[in-house]
């Protein structure tokens, strides 16, 4: 009778399967634009006790084509405070009928230790589906996890990326009485429900139903932005025996004071040598270059995350010893050195990263992955990334700047944000002198100065690559048809806005077109901007001009024309102005000897999406401009 019944449900089993995962049950709305549908995804996150709780995730994709295999992945992390106590995968066929179950011999297990993370206490177990021969074809995914770490709940986000449509989505947590739940909605059509639970608590309940693919169109604000998401927190938490309460930036500050406080002892002679290195000088911005350039010279950064250390520094004696340390013991070791010339210095949580959104400001949490020194001096700051071995001191380009960071002061925490670099800061200023041959052939010496976030690339090639790296880095860089590079150099300048000069030495063939008696010569020969994306509908989303939108710059290029060549005709200055940016361009001529200057301003920031067609007609006449020849005749 058992074996009979077994049967049964088996049957009933494999026939909801090939019921529900069918992809032509799939609706065609959800298919457009889509490469993968998520059927199913639920979360859901029981809290047992401040410091104690169980996250489960069941996940059900088909992949409609190629581009989607990577959802026939499943990557899990853990570490000594999480538990991966469930794991389980099925794959099946476009008719729903099951083709493979993952088995333990599947999954693999291992560390995330690099060169990077010198210590480190996390795994990952992760498992794949091999390619399938043919598409559609359905995963299912099964997580369940322990966690003991609880200064961080979970956030939502059920669609990851663009092009992943979504049939139904659900995210529940159940929180006991005695703990309160803090959330942000963003993007949810439907606000979340609460419940009285059995026990005397309340359970949160979110879902989503029938989302169609996202596709991002050009110069749109980044997905985040756009796609739904619940963010949750604490309001009380506890782990490995430290008690903590978040309901305001203060308690996050306050927390990571009485976590890190009493590390900043250093030996008597270091803090002898250091009181020697810094006694002629009567700033805090000269006391804070001498023991910036102290740090860099003698200290080097590894990444350790262990535990509570994920959050919790190495003591500065320490570092002082071993001569190394994570961003936090730097930035705690460097606030040391500081405090013992009488300098006060604070550490800075930041959400560090060139493509990491802003800290959400109105939502109290632990949302940082890194720490910087914050230094007032009157009415400056200066910030400090204490983990880079040649960055100068006050400057913190795009990885840190431009961004909220959480002051940890004795008091608790504050906002505050960091520089933001501007057009007049991003500078790039080329001239180059260029010699031509009738045959359309040039040599060309460029010199250019790089400043601000135009010269951020240059620090990891000047100190971190070899000759022929360099030289490998440059070519894949540099944007002229047919050219040799003969010669090259990088000197770099230290500034509160720092800057390098590049000097290249270039054999360009071809760079004229020779035709009968005449020569066509373009004239921009590096800089040349390319057209906008056009758009085939009505543009939806703002005009999203970011960071990388605030530069200026300027060509100044010197064409040594070949003997017996006059100019055919004289070409106008060009002026384009518009919201986005300014450009201008001119040609004298003297002689056999001529000089083309352009310059361009752009304005990064964010537009109206009914702005998009100024973009692209301001872009369609500097794409136009730069694309400018001149004629020379040769005299008969």
């Amino acid at each position: 009778m058992k074996h009979l019944l077994l049967m049964a449900l088996l049957s009933y089993s494999s026939g909801w399967a090939q019921t529900e995962y069918k992809a032509d049950a799939i609706p065609a709305s959800l298919k457009e634009n889509a490469h993968s549908v998520i059927r199913q995804h639920e979360t859901s996150f029981t809290i047992k006790a401040p410091g104690e709780a169980v996250r489960r995730v069941h996940t059900v994709v088909t992949v409609l084509d190629k581009e989607a295999d990577d959802d026939a992945t499943i990557v899990v992390g853990y570490d000594k405070l999480s538990k991966v106590t469930e794991l389980e995968g099925a794959l099946y066929d476009e008719n729903g009928k099951l083709i493979k179950r993952l088995k333990k011999s599947d999954i693999e297990d291992y560390s995330t230790l690099s060169d990077y993370n010198f210590f480190d206490d996390q795994r990952i177990k992760a498992a794949k589906f091999p390619r399938q021969p043919t598409y559609p074809y359905t995963v299912e995914f099964t997580v369940e996890t322990t966690e003991r770490n609880l200064m961080f709940y979970p956030t939502w986000v059920p669609l990851k990326k663009e092009h992943v449509a979504l049939e139904q989505a659900t995210y529940s947590v159940s929180i006991p009485a005695g703990l309160a739940l803090r959330y942000k909605e963003m993007n949810i059509p439907t606000a979340g429900t609460v419940s009285p639970s059995a026990d005397g608590g309340k359970t949160y309940v979110w879902k989503l139903t029938n989302r169609p693919a996202l596709e991002l169109e050009p110069l749109s604000p980044p997905s985040w932005e756009q796609l739904p998401i619940v963010y949750t927190a604490p309001t009380d938490f506890e782990v490995q025996g430290y008690k903590g309460k978040v309901t305001s930036w203060s308690d996050v500050g306050r927390f990571y004071y009485t976590l890190n406080t009493g590390r900043d002892a250093i030996p008597a002679d270091l803090r002898q040598r250091i009181q020697e290195l810094t006694k002629n000088e009567t700033t805090t911005v000269g006391k804070v270059r001498k023991i910036y350039s102290f740090l860099q010279d003698q200290t080097r950064y590894v990444s350790i995350q262990l535990g509570i250390g994920g959050w919790q520094t190495i003591e500065a004696d320490k570092v002082a010893a071993s001569k190394y340390g994570d961003c936090k013991a730097l930035t705690n070791f460097t606030q040391a050195l500081l405090k013992n010339v009488g300098v006060t210095a604070y550490p800075a949580l930041v959400k560090a990263g060139d493509n990491e959104p802003d800290a959400l400001v109105d939502f109290p949490s632990f949302q940082f992955n890194h720490i910087i020194l914050c230094v007032p001096d009157g009415r400056d700051t200066l910030f400090l990334e204490c983990t880079s071995q040649h960055g100068q001191p006050g400057y913190v380009g795009d990885f840190t700047g431009n961004r909220h960071v959480l002051l940890i002061t004795p008091d608790g925490g504050r906002l505050v944000k960091t520089p933001s670099y501007r057009s007049a800061d991003n500078l790039q200023q080329r001239r180059i002198s260029i010699v031509l041959t009738d045959q359309g052939d040039a040599t060309a010496d460029v010199r250019t100065r790089y400043t601000g976030l135009q010269q951020d690339d240059y620090g990891q090639v000047i100190h971190g690559m070899n000759r022929d790296e360099q030289r490998s880095w440059l070519l894949k860089r540099i944007h002229v048809p047919t050219f040799e590079l003969t010669g090259f150099s990088f000197l770099e300048q230290e500034s509160s806005v720092p800057a390098v000069t590049e000097t290249l030495s270039l054999a360009v063939r071809k760079w004229a077109t020779p035709s009968g008696n005449r020569l066509f010569l373009p004239l921009n020969l590096m800089s040349a901007l390319s057209l906008a994306t056009p758009m085939l509908q009505p543009r939806q989303s703002a005009v999203d001009l970011g960071p990388n939108y605030d530069f200026e710059d300027s060509d100044t290029i010197t064409y040594q024309i070949p003997k017996g060549y006059t100019p055919e005709f004289a070409i106008k200055p060009v002026a384009v102005d518009s919201k986005f940016g300014q450009y201008t361009a001119q040609v004298d001529v003297d002689g056999d000897r001529i000089k083309y200057v352009r310059h361009i301003t752009m304005h990064g920031g964010r537009f109206p999406a009914s702005t998009y067609t100024e973009w692209i007609d301001f872009r369609k006449k500097v794409a136009k401009a730069d694309r400018m020849q001149m004629v020379f005749v040769k005299n008969n």
